[in-house]
């Protein structure tokens, strides 16, 4: 039984922007994941932080180090994922078809963010995929309405897209043809997984 604490930052402040720690049973063939709200209170140096902080104090080992301490839970892997390089892993796979829950209308000039999708289900490519799991609500002046999901929304989506990518990965084409995967991996630095931190009984 081994947990794996993964976690993505998207949003350029230096903290983690989505975590999921993921437990891996081998005995019973079952893999389980929750989502940890990036707002979280957590404690650590004797005072409270927004539990995601503790990624741009110290990085995945620090990050480990809180979510264990808070959920009393050992992490034995940590896996830091580069979300800008998702885009290129979702092309990777030929795309990822995905039921798009909301009509999606949001702007930010600050961020230089534009998210434009509609409602429905279709094959989305890399740059359709970071719109889909960045969004949490539209513009307020948005022909679609201002639905506002906010995290506990978007952590559902980005779940359920995790899924599909997970389903699109298992497809034979991708399973038969792991090379080019490895290549995103490698060239885009896209995902950093740590050496164990609980020693093998």
């Amino acid at each position: 039984f081994y947990t794996i604490l993964v976690s993505g930052s998207d949003d350029g402040n230096g903290n983690s922007d989505t975590n999921i720690l993921v437990a891996v049973d081998t005995v019973n063939g079952y893999v389980y994941g929750v989502s940890i709200p990036r707002d979280s209170k957590a404690v650590w140096d004797g005072k409270s932080h927004k539990i995601n902080a503790a990624f741009g104090k110290g990085g995945m080992t620090k990050l480990a180090e809180v979510v264990s301490d808070q959920l009393g839970i050992p992490v034995d892997y940590t896996v830091s994922v580069d979300l800008t390089g998702f885009e290129a892993l979702v092309e990777a796979i030929g795309g990822v078809y995905f039921d798009v829950p909301y009509n999606m209308d949001y702007h930010d000039q600050y961020q230089d963010l534009v998210i434009e999708q509609e409602k429905g289900y279709r094959k989305l490519n890399g740059d359709d995929a970071m719109q889909v799991i960045r969004w949490r609500k539209n513009d307020s002046n948005s022909p679609y309405g201002n639905p506002q999901i906010g995290d506990s929304g978007r952590m559902q989506i980005q779940q359920d897209f995790l899924k599909a990518v997970i389903k699109q990965l298992l497809q034979l084409k991708n399973v038969v043809n792991p090379g080019k995967l490895a290549e995103v991996f490698r060239e885009l630095s896209l995902i950093h997984i740590s050496e164990p931190t609980r020693q093998e009984e």
